[in-house]
Parts: structure tokens; sequence; C-alpha cells
């Protein structure tokens, strides 16, 4: 039994985050019982968390949600035991509950790097308000400069209305008209000596915004522009709105100077090596953020890290294991030359579930209508390989779930429903196997023979993603083992 997670009325927390009141009841009810820090919670994907309800629940049985996660499969209530507790799903990631809770979700499965996933199959990733904080690592890529530019437009707007910084600047010069501080010395020896009366050399201090920690940002700022501006496969939606937001920034940084040797890089306090005054603490942020631009450092989505602060980002792990096999086994088959094509199942490559036979059956004596006359359904496999010449060679299913992980053994079977699904898509494309794809857990790694269902046999890749230093070589395996399980000629390496 499930409650359900909608919400109205998004409203504003202490940290600035939006949350709203759902579930039956009376709304506006006070949230009783709740302490002023956040409790953090930690736990994997699907797994029950423990939080005390008084922590979600208001006294007239409200849920107290953050809005953003509202409508979405994020975090699920229901029974267990008959105690109401709340569920992860799939989405990992830093998850505001409300202004009191933070879920931390981590995978289930070792996956070690879930930035390169999300790089090279172009994953949505879904974004909060939340701050987190990040590794960076690598290089940073469009990918990445996307997130960074929404993340330094944010800053930059809260910078412009906190105030740049200011520093005073000595400033010195020569006149009749002298203000400030009269330098005798000076005075002397360039007027006095020389019979001048009526001139003085003097100083004086002035207000500038052109500081180190302002070149910093600006220079950002400008590197951030030219992400915009520059030709893409896939320009963003909004792009031309987020350079008009830069530019009317940028107008607040006109008196601040260009650096094209970003010296600004030395200054401690740019870099964090000495703290900034408390009343310019919201500086922190953005340079951190403009650092890693200016730098070209890229960044990690594994939990933990303090580089820099964005928003929360989930991601969705059943879609981006699916999508990640996919991809790596599409480019993998371009790459050395495989005489077919890797298709989505639940594009390109479906076919009707039903036939319609003719004749009709007549258990009954009279012809029955079939349902499938008017919707034969879908097969859609996560993985069809076809041949040029339209026939299927083989069909796999692709599943992050995490079978066995509390197992006494270590290799036990494939949930139930997974196989009954991948022996009937077998079964419709013709072919006398079928494959799942796991993420490794325990046990034996690569293939595994399940058993026979009839007559289609069963079989399990299990992929070792749990080292990011062997990711490339556990793909490379699984590519040339479906490539034999398709029944191709084998390929013989031919000399540059």
């Amino acid at each position: 039994m499930e409650a359900d997670l909608c919400g109205s009325g998004p409203r504003r927390d202490a940290y600035g985050r939006k949350w709203s009141r759902a579930a039956a009841g009376p709304r506006g009810g006070p949230v009783t019982h709740l302490p002023n820090d956040i409790e953090v919670v930690e736990c994997a994907e699907y797994d029950h968390i423990e939080i005390d309800t008084a922590l979600w629940l208001n006294d007239a049985h409200q849920i107290v949600l953050n809005s953003e996660i509202d409508g979405r499969d994020i975090l699920r209530a229901n029974f267990r035991k008959g105690v109401l507790r709340l569920q992860a799903t799939s989405y990992v990631g830093v998850i505001p509950l409300n202004e009191h809770v933070v879920v931390r979700v981590k995978p289930r499965v070792p996956i070690a790097n879930l930035t390169r996933m999300v790089i090279e199959t172009g994953h949505t990733v879904l974004a909060l308000s939340a701050f987190r904080e990040y590794s960076g690592r690598g290089t940073a890529d469009d990918w990445a400069m996307d997130l960074y530019t929404d993340a330094l437009l944010d800053y930059a707007d809260e910078l412009v209305d906190s105030g740049l910084q200011r520093e005073y600047e000595r400033r010195a010069s020569e006149g009749h008209f002298p203000h400030g501080r009269i330098d005798f010395k000076r005075t002397m020896q360039r007027f006095g000596a020389r019979g001048i009366p009526n001139k003085a050399a003097y100083s004086w201090f002035e207000r500038t915004v052109d500081t180190s920690l302002n070149r910093c940002v600006k220079a950002a700022m400008e590197a951030v522009h030219a992400h915009l501006v520059k030709a893409k496969d896939k320009p963003r939606k909004g792009d031309r709105g987020r350079i008009a937001r830069l530019a009317g920034q940028l107008l607040a940084f006109e008196e601040v100077a260009h650096d094209p040797d970003y010296r600004f890089l030395d200054d401690p306090q740019v870099l964090g090596l000495t703290p900034l005054p408390d009343p310019r603490a919201y500086y922190r942020p953005i340079l951190d953020l403009s650092v890693l631009i200016l730098r070209g450092v890229g960044i990690a989505l594994d939990l933990g890290g303090a580089d820099v602060k964005l928003g929360s980002l989930l991601i969705d792990t059943n879609k981006l294991f699916e999508n990640f096999v996919r991809v790596t086994l599409s480019k993998h088959a371009a790459r050395h030359g495989w005489p077919v094509d890797v298709l989505d199942g639940n594009t390109d490559g479906k076919v009707n579930l039903y036939d319609v036979p003719d004749p009709l059956p007549a258990p009954l004596g009279t012809p029955l209508q079939a349902l499938a006359t008017r919707d034969p359904g879908k097969a859609q496999p996560d993985i069809v390989l076809r041949a040029a010449d339209g026939t299927f060679l083989l069909i796999a299913e692709v599943k992050n779930t995490a079978h066995g992980k509390h197992a006494d053994a270590d290799d036990v079977l494939p949930e139930r429903g997974e196989v009954e699904q991948a022996v009937t898509y077998a079964l419709r494309y013709g072919r006398p196997l079928t494959l799942l794809i796991h993420p490794w857990i325990k046990g034996t790694k690569g293939l595994v023979y399940v058993g026979r269902v009839r007559s289609v046999d069963v079989y399990d890749y299990r992929l070792d993603l749990s080292s990011e230093e062997h990711i490339d070589e556990s793909l490379a395996v699984m590519a040339n083992t479906i490539y034999s399980l398709a029944g191709l000629p084998i390929q013989i390496p031919t000399s540059g």
C-alpha cells in the first residue's frame, strides 16, 4: 500500500528551498516535534529509510515534502511490517526531503564512474535547488560546462544583489588642487627646489571593485559566455536567455580589469587558502566554481567531495545502466565493423507482440475476435541486434537489479519476472536464446548460463563496473561475448 506523495502550495523554508504539504486532511496545520537542525540520512537505492515520522508528517497526517520532488518517483511512502516508512527508488544523489531532513541515496551496485556513464550516454540528470558538494575531476566538457553555466548565473545574481567586493587602493598625483595627504618630501623635491610654490605631490585612497576576487569571477563569466556563443551540435534550449542574463550581470563588472594571464589565481583568498572576511563569505561558492571553470576541470557525480557547491543532481540509475550498456555496445560494433545494427527495442527494434491467426480459433464453435486486431501490443527488448537482411540475431534485457546481494550463495538465479519477460521476447523474435545483462554484485563475473525454458536457453551477463581502472576491459569482453552469442563470424584482424 503506497501513499501519494503529492503536494501543493509551494513555500520557502529557512534554507530558501521550496516545500509543500501533502496528503489528506485540512491544509496549513502546524508541524510539531521538529528539530531546528537538519538530519542527514544515508541509504542505498530501494532501501527503506528509518526516519522518525514526526520529521515528515504533521499532526494532520500531512506529508511535509520539498515541492521539487512532488509528483516524481523519487521517494515512496509505504507500509512495512505495519509501520509507515519512506523508501528510496532508483534515483541516487542528495535529496532534500524537507527543511529538516536530507536523504543521501547511494547506488546499490558498485558503479565506479557515474560521471563517465552520464557523459557517454547523454543521460539527463534531475537538478534540484538544494546545494551539495562535488569533486572536480578530469576535463570540463560541454556537459560539465552546461551545469557550470546555470550555477554561475545563479551565483552571479546573488553576488550582484549582495554587493561586489571593494578595496581601498592608493592613488597618487601632482597638481594645483591637492586632496588627500600631501607628500611633503616629494613636493619639495619636485617643486620646492625648482621654485614652484603652487603645486604639490599628494595621494589618496579610492574604493575600487577592480580586485582579484572580482577579476576571477569576471574571467569565469567571460569563459561561460564563450561557451554559450560557440557553435554546438545540440544547443540547449534557453541559451539566448542565458546570454542576455549574463550580459546584464557583466555590466556590474565594467570597472573590473581583464586579466588574460589569470594572475588572480595566485591570490590565496581566491584559491581558498586564506579565509574571506565574514562580510564577504558569500564569495566562496562562486570563487570555487570560477576556479574550476577557468582551470577546465570537470565534475565528478559520485557522492562526496568539497571542490565546489552546485545544485543537487539526481540520477536515475535504472535508465542510466540500460543506456550505458546499449550505447557502449553500439560504439563497439561501429568501431569494429560488426555486420549488424544495435537497436533500442523501445524504438527502432520493437515488433508487435501478438499475431492474429487466420483462420481465427473457434474453441466454442464460433471464431473469436482477437483483441490484438485493434492493439497488437509491443515486444520491446532493451537491445536488439538486427542483420542487414532484417533478421534478428539476438535480443537482450538490461536490468539494474541487485539479485543475490544478501543471499548466502555467490551465484543465484535472476528474478523470475525478468526471465519470463526475456523468454517471451526470445520466442516473439524467433531466437533460441535470450540474454539478461546485470551489474555484477558478487560471484561469477561475465557470462553465466542460467538454464533452458522449453526451447529457449537463458544466459545472464554480469558486467563488472566496480573498478574505474578496468571498465574499458570489462566492456570490451561483454561486447565480444555478445558478438559470439549472436552467432556472428569470427573477425580476423587486418594489418593497417
